[in-house]
């Protein structure tokens, strides 16, 4: 009796453990099934999204033409972010702001560092040009209150030009190739008028050799200037007065006889130069 009894509750126990195991099993089951994934913390903007969103920012600000607040950005840009794309493009637009501000020594620095330490970039070509367009907008301007420009300092004229005609070779096909042609004619004419108002002041004092140096230079060194055509017949009337007809009549007869003619004041002084009177050429 009391052995059955120990068996039955030995087999009790044993059947409460089973059902106990499953239970817990079942409830792990469900728990595995129910369980939600823990969301991911926000990442942070990366090192090149940071720059972007600053250089985008300053754009926008620049293109509606403030760069008051823009440019302390481009400048946190390149200040912060060097190794980023848009360090070097902040670079062109500090100078572009430091150009709409008129301070054009600053500017050309600001060019001159970009194709120093960028060679390879693909906006050198856009550098370059602005260089060239900082120097070309020092060069003075006429106005009834100033001296004429060719009667000023041009050694931003020559700066230009240099810069212009070195700009026009190396980059043939770049879209500003057109404007800089045409800053380079201005510069020319500048500089050609300065050699052109020079002979003439020496003319007025009957200098002539300083004349004919004055002109030669001209046409040797300013070619496309739109001043050939005085310089030629001021140079002819020049060997003229230094009773040398043979070196005046190439510069008169460069235009053709019909043009030569229909200038009495130049054709004047080649008549009596070829005379047996050419001794007596008019002053």
């Amino acid at each position: 009796m009391r052995t059955g009894l120990r068996t039955s509750t030995l087999l009790a126990f044993a059947l409460l453990g089973a059902c106990g195991g499953g239970s817990s099993s079942a409830s792990s089951g469900t728990a595995a099934r129910t369980t939600l994934p823990t969301p991911a913390e926000p990442t942070e903007p990366t090192y090149a999204d940071t720059a972007r969103a600053l250089y985008e920012d300053a754009l926008e600000e620049f293109r509606g033409g403030d760069c008051m607040d823009a440019e302390p950005i481009f400048r946190r840009v390149r200040r912060e972010f060097p190794y980023s794309r848009y360090a070097a493009l902040s670079d062109l637009r500090v100078g572009d702001c430091q150009v709409r501000a008129k301070s054009f020594p600053e500017a050309i620095q600001t060019f001159g560092e970009f194709v120093r330490y960028r060679p390879s970039h693909p906006m050198v070509s856009y550098a370059r040009f602005k260089i060239a367009e900082c120097h070309f907008k020092q060069i003075p301007t006429d106005w009834f209150l100033a001296p004429p420009s060719h009667e000023r300092d041009l050694g931003e004229a020559q700066e230009a030009l240099r810069h212009l005609r070195r700009f026009i070779l190396d980059f043939p096909e770049d879209e500003h190739v057109e404007e800089a042609l045409r800053m380079a004619r201005r510069s020319l004419a500048v500089l050609a008028g300065h050699e052109l108002y020079v002979a003439r002041f020496y003319w007025r004092r009957e200098a002539y050799p300083a004349v004919v140096r004055r002109l030669e230079t001209l046409l040797r060194t300013y070619e496309g200037c739109g001043l050939e055509d005085e310089a030629l017949l001021l140079l002819g009337d020049a060997f003229v007065k230094l009773r040398l007809p043979e070196e005046a009549s190439p510069y008169f007869f460069a235009f053709g006889a019909t043009r030569f003619q229909a200038r009495e004041e130049w054709s004047q002084p080649m008549v009596i130069a070829t005379s047996e009177a050419g001794v007596t050429a008019r002053q």
